[in-house]
């Protein structure tokens, strides 16, 4: 099975659970609607998930983002981690 991101067309490890994320490289200019980059993490051990805006550290209450003006949607992933995937 090949699986590639949705947004740049580049090969991505195969995932059932998640057959529309986004590549490492794409997550890193996602931006929220006005074109500010923010960052994903999990907030705490338990994997709650968080953003902030890049520049100023400041949180970023939201989930959906862009990416090359894609509409995706961020969260935490089943097991971990945070996933970046279009909406």
């Amino acid at each position: 099975m090949v699986q590639v991101c949705p947004t740049c067309g580049k090969e991505v490890k195969p995932n059932l659970r998640y057959p529309r994320y986004l590549c490492r490289s794409c997550v890193e200019r996602a931006a929220d609607v006005d074109g500010e980059l923010i960052q994903f993490f999990q907030a705490s051990s338990d994997g709650r998930y968080a953003a902030r805006y890049v520049t100023t550290g400041a949180d970023y209450p939201n989930h959906e983002c862009f990416v090359d003006g894609v509409r995706c949607w961020a969260d935490e992933a089943r097991f971990g981690g945070i996933v970046v995937q279009t909406v």
